[in-house]
């Protein structure tokens, strides 16, 4: 049986979290960790987050290639007629941004150092995997996505990687780590994984993207030797019947945190005695800053 709730109630519950929307990356994590990183923290704390060298990464490899590669962008609302330059330039520019970051520890400035040198291979391969899918004239970035679904108080958003009149196409990209090894060293490199099947929430942001816009999907993954493309004629995952399938259950799931929302009247401390708290020793956690963690922690204090 389900929940009846007053929408203009609801509304207000979520205001009280500074929620307005939802989103592919928030319906992917776990409830504790939503929790945590939607309802508990807002956007100017999320900010203040370490962040690791795989995400800015894999920014600069993003935008490098749209850069590129796209007749428009997107800032926002707002199109924008893409001022086409010499890939050279593209990436020297990106380098330089790139050099900005400032790593939040050893392992992580190590790391930043080490794909820095493959950085340009990443966006050539990635560049070179575009031009193979064939954009066509119409080509874009960074367009928001949003979606109101019948029962659901909030819209859920995501913004296009690349697209046009007919496809769009979602990157990923895969980097080499550092792992402990049995070799003189002690350690080995580890060289990005090109998956053999898609991860499945990546099919979930696929998924509301095909969704939303009716055009035919596709799943890039690149690392710094390669780049594995997913398409409906390679990967029964992404056909139109199980594409659905996702959606519906990522539904259910925003309908049930709405649920949450309602009954606890927007309380994030009512809503945290009633979700398990997270493993703080996963990996998820492993970049934060201690006294993020506390924080996080102390959500469940007096359960």
């Amino acid at each position: 049986m389900s929940i009846k709730i007053d929408e203009d109630k609801c509304i207000q519950y979520y205001s009280k979290l500074n929620l307005d929307h939802s989103s592919p990356s928030q319906e992917a994590m776990d409830d504790n960790l939503w929790l945590v990183n939607y309802c508990y923290w807002d956007q100017e704390k999320r900010r203040q987050k370490n962040i690791s060298y795989r995400m800015v990464a894999g920014v600069s490899i993003g935008r490098a290639s749209q850069r590129f590669a796209v007749k428009y962008m997107y800032d926002a609302e707002k199109k924008i007629l893409n001022q086409k330059e010499s890939l050279d330039k593209i990436i020297d520019e990106e380098l330089k941004q790139y050099d900005q970051y400032q790593p939040h520890n050893e392992t992580d400035k190590e790391q930043h150092q080490d794909t820095k040198q493959y950085l340009v291979d990443m966006i050539k391969i990635t560049v070179k995997a575009l031009t193979d899918l064939k954009l066509d004239s119409e080509s874009a970035a960074e367009r928001y996505c949003t979606q109101k679904f019948d029962g659901l108080v909030l819209p859920k958003i995501g913004r296009i990687d690349y697209e046009d009149r007919k496809k769009f196409i979602e990157l990923k990209t895969k980097h080499r780590s550092k792992r402990k090894s049995d070799t003189k060293n002690g350690f080995s490199w580890i060289k990005g994984y090109l998956p053999k099947t898609p991860d499945i929430n990546h099919l979930k942001q696929v998924a509301f993207y095909h969704h939303s816009t009716g055009k035919i999907p596709h799943l890039l993954y690149v690392n710094q030797d390669s780049f594995n493309v997913f398409t409906q004629d390679s990967c029964e995952q992404l056909k139109p019947d199980y594409l659905k399938f996702l959606v519906d259950q990522d539904y259910k799931k925003a309908k049930i945190r709405q649920n949450l929302v309602y009954i606890c009247e927007g309380d994030v401390k009512r809503m945290a005695q009633l979700i398990p708290p997270p493993d703080f020793s996963n990996y998820m956690w492993r970049d934060l800053q201690q006294e993020f963690i506390d924080d996080a922690a102390s959500l469940w204090k007096d359960v």
